[in-house]
């Protein structure tokens, strides 16, 4: 985020909230956009959530209201922020998102993550006649043709930044194509990086257009192409003109343009060779005019990559981040931008975290979070892998998030940590539900979690049906909250929908927003329910049923009809909900309905659990834990000084946000899936104070930080002199930020890089105390070795971890070529009482 950090606009934001009190908001009414939405503009009490909302939501969480036309704030105490998104958010160029022509962000296919600049012509019609037959029907609409397809270099390789001709492997030209994509029903897309070219003959033949030096040389030459256009100059806006005339003269509707902070960074660097030097984001913007006036304004544009701010309002859309790449560090690096510029999503254009990619080795769950981060956002959505080759649970993933929706945020600030909680609030048909990711991002050790319904703005006191939707199964209805057992890199997605004492709805399998996709129509009969819903040709589509709790039902009659008639359905009764099966040969809209009748409820008497125990987990949270009860159970309710905290199905729960130095009582009972508990004079119950329980030393590694900025402090195993080695990593840019709580008395480690190391640029590494700086290398290079270091904390309550870089521009592949430095083994030791 450009001009003012993170950490500065969240103090900001938090005084500007100080004197307001939350309460809910007013109904919006449903108008076209832009229209005032919902807002909050700093944390709650749970710093892990991230807020999302799809309908007309109304919601506690809410802190006020913005509206997108007057670019004005208002928070509840009535304090006004106006021009919110301009001044406070430092986005300049904001005006609202025209959603006139492009309603919702994008849906389809992109080359690049799999075949990258080795595409050819037949593999881009495989894939198209693959999704024709398995994707079109889920939404998918964009068949987008990568870097690759453009002239051939010198030495016969792909890839190169000559736009005037086009690659051998695509022999039947790139209109030809372009027919065929839009004969199977999509829209053909185009990637490029405009701004830049590297023929000679090329740039020879156009004068005035690229810049250069007296003696002829390019001043430019960067991965944009060795040649840069002009942007000063009126034959270079003709060019570009020209240029993109040609592709839409192709016939292609969507075009992704390359490498676009590159261009304005080169424009700041350039004046000296302009025909007519200006401020370079205006400049960038006139080539983004003639870009415009080459295409249309009915042509969806996205700017690429690193969030190109200067082109708000001319783009469509904006890659928010860098390259991911196949395995988990490219799912990192989707998940960044997506936490740190969600904000802009759906108000001033459309984000674009990158593509999603669900193939091996990712495994089942890691796909699952993978789809989960776009199908809880909405942000552009577009798959990369070879189609074909997916496995039918990867393409079952595929389906469950395909399209994206209207979905917007409620957080309209970047975030500073990488939240683990992911709350879309829905309203549809007179449903009001969320749908809640709930994530472990880690890689090296479970993570449980704990949802609070209050946090989340649902009722603490009444019971909420909460349904699995990757794992299509009930899970009962509980008061106050929820525990959640999280392998590493895994999510769990709940819809969670507060009982109203009536048979409910609780969630369809069609899309991962549990209704708003595919369900049309939605009434309450006597004893049941009918509706209407756009069902996928040999998808089975099932609607689940929850229960009033302690009360059972099972369906008694059901039918379903489509314009060609009846359907075949199936019925399948649990205590507690039941589900509605309808397949279809057809993709179609169905009509259906179903009757429900009284049904016996089975009960089994709950014990006392025991062997209740408590282990630390990081500075403010321990682990109940306790033995596996042998008598059947439905789970355990997790009391701590007397207040209920929610459910856990698994013997353990985790308590958070405890102070260190208090004592508190914890008590468990078992639970049966009518709300009845444990009761007797024995108890499983223990009083522990946390400060007591903390180790002499801690691992920094394995606490979670409260703030991360750039791409923050992961913590992995490195190779140093070939050594394994734990820490965390250093990224040039990153700063990190721990709460001590004042509880120790030295840190160490080692700043170092790790083997892999490609960067040739040296880093410095700085640690900070509560704001005074306690240690700070030389720009080290890899060569330097690692350096040790051991400083007193005693008493600091905020430890910083820095890492610079000087001129570690966003080009040449960063992702890749950054140094890869560390802080190894980072270690506090506890201090003396």
């Amino acid at each position: 985020m450009p001009a003012l950090s993170r950490t500065a606009l969240i103090m900001a934001l938090g005084c500007a909230l100080a004197s307001g009190q939350a309460k809910p908001q007013a109904k919006p009414q449903t108008q076209t956009w832009p229209h005032p939405i919902p807002a909050r503009v700093k944390d709650g009490s749970n710093g892990d959530l991230f807020v999302m909302t799809l309908g007309d939501v109304q919601t506690p969480l809410s802190q006020g209201s913005y509206d997108p036309t007057k670019d004005e704030l208002t928070l509840l105490d009535g304090t006004l922020l106006p021009h919110y998104y301009r001044d406070t958010l430092k986005l300049k160029f904001f005006r609202p998102l025209d959603k006139s022509i492009f309603p919702v962000a994008p849906s389809g296919f992109c080359t690049w993550y799999y075949y990258y600049q080795n595409l050819d012509e037949g593999e881009v019609r495989r894939n198209t006649d693959w999704i024709a037959q398995n994707l079109k029907d889920y939404g998918a609409q964009i068949i987008q043709i990568d870097d690759g397809w453009q002239a051939e270099k010198a030495d016969g390789g792909h890839g190169s930044r000559d736009w005037s001709s086009i690659d051998r492997h695509f022999p039947s030209g790139l209109a030809s194509l372009a027919h065929y994509i839009k004969s199977k029903g999509f829209t053909p897309g185009l990637w490029i990086a405009p701004h830049g070219q590297s023929n000679d003959q090329v740039v020879q033949s156009l004068p005035g257009v690229f810049l250069r030096k007296p003696d002829g040389t390019s001043p430019s030459d960067t991965w944009e192409g060795k040649w840069l256009v002009d942007p000063s100059s009126e034959a270079s806006q003709a060019y570009l003109k020209d240029l993109f005339s040609k592709f839409t003269a192709w016939g292609y509707d969507y075009l992704k343009i390359d490498g676009q902070p590159i261009v304005v960074d080169e424009y700041g660097k350039t004046q000296a060779f302009m025909q007519h030097p200006a401020e370079p984001d205006k400049l960038y913007r006139h080539t983004l005019d003639a870009i415009r006036s080459g295409i249309g304004p009915k042509r969806y544009l996205l700017g690429c990559w690193g969030l190109p701010v200067e082109g708000m309002g001319l783009m469509n859309g904006s890659r928010t981040g860098g390259d991911v790449v196949l395995g988990w560090e490219g799912f990192l690096t989707a998940l960044a931008p997506t936490l740190q510029s969600y904000y802009q999503h759906n108000i001033a254009w459309y984000t674009d975290p990158d593509v999603m990619l669900l193939r091996a080795p990712l495994s089942l769950d890691q796909a699952r979070v993978w789809a989960s981060l776009h199908g809880l956002t909405g942000q552009a959505l577009f798959a990369s892998d070879r189609l074909p080759d997916l496995s039918r649970e990867r393409v079952d993933i595929l389906h469950k998030v395909f399209p994206a929706t209207d979905i917007r945020p409620l957080d309209l600030f970047p975030a500073v940590r990488n939240k683990r909680i992911w709350d879309l609030k829905i309203q549809h048909l007179g449903r009001g539900y969320d749908v809640v990711g709930a994530f472990n991002f880690r890689q090296d050790r479970p993570d449980p979690l704990y949802l609070n319904w209050q946090e989340l703005g649902l009722p603490a006191n009444g019971p909420v049906h909460v349904f699995d939707f990757w794992n299509q199964e009930y899970l009962g209805a509980w008061e106050a909250g929820l525990a959640l057992d999280l392998a590493p890199t895994s999510c769990r997605v709940l819809s969670l929908v507060p009982s109203d004492g009536q048979i409910q709805l609780v969630s369809t399998n069609r899309h991962l927003t549990q209704g708003w996709v595919d369900l049309q129509a939605l009434h309450r009969t006597g004893s049941g329910f009918s509706g209407r819903s756009k069902v996928i040709k040999d998808d089975p589509y099932e609607l689940h049923f929850a229960f009033p709790r302690g009360q059972n039902f099972e369906i008694s009659q059901v039918s379903a009809r489509s314009s060609s008639g009846a359907l075949p359905v199936r019925i399948t009764n649990h205590q507690g909900w039941a589900t509605l099966r309808i397949a279809s040969p057809r993709t179609q809209e169905v009509s259906w309905k179903v009757t429900f009748k009284p049904a016996g409820f089975y009960r089994y008497p709950t014990q006392t659990p025991v062997g209740l125990q408590v282990e630390p987990r990081g500075l403010d949270g321990v682990d109940l834990l306790w033995k596996d009860q042998y008598y059947l159970n439905a789970g355990y309710q997790v009391y701590l000084d007397g207040r209920l905290l929610g459910h856990s199905g698994s013997p353990h729960f985790p308590l958070r946000g405890l102070d260190p130095a208090r004592s508190y009582t914890a008590e468990v009972r078992s639970v049966w899936e009518d709300g009845t508990e444990s009761k007797g004079l024995k108890k499983a119950e223990l009083t522990f104070t946390l400060a007591a329980l903390l180790p002499d030393t801690t691992n920094l590694a394995q606490l979670d930080p409260v703030r991360a900025e750039g791409r923050g402090a992961e913590p992995r195993t490195f190779s140093v002199a070939t050594r394994h080695r734990e820490g965390l990593t250093a990224h040039a840019g990153s700063e990190v930020e721990f709460d001590l709580k004042g509880l120790f008395s030295t840190f160490s480690a080692q700043a170092a890089f790790d083997d892999s190391d490609r960067g040739k640029t040296p880093v410095t590494f700085v640690v900070l105390g509560d704001g005074r700086e306690l240690w700070a290398s030389a720009a080290l290079p890899k060569t330097a070795g690692p350096k040790p270091f051991s400083l007193d904390v005693s008493g600091v309550k905020r430890l910083v971890l820095r890492a610079t870089a000087k001129d570690a521009a966003p080009e040449d592949d960063d992702w890749l070529n950054a140094p890869h430095a560390a802080w190894l083994d980072p270690v506090l030791m506890k201090a003396s009482k």
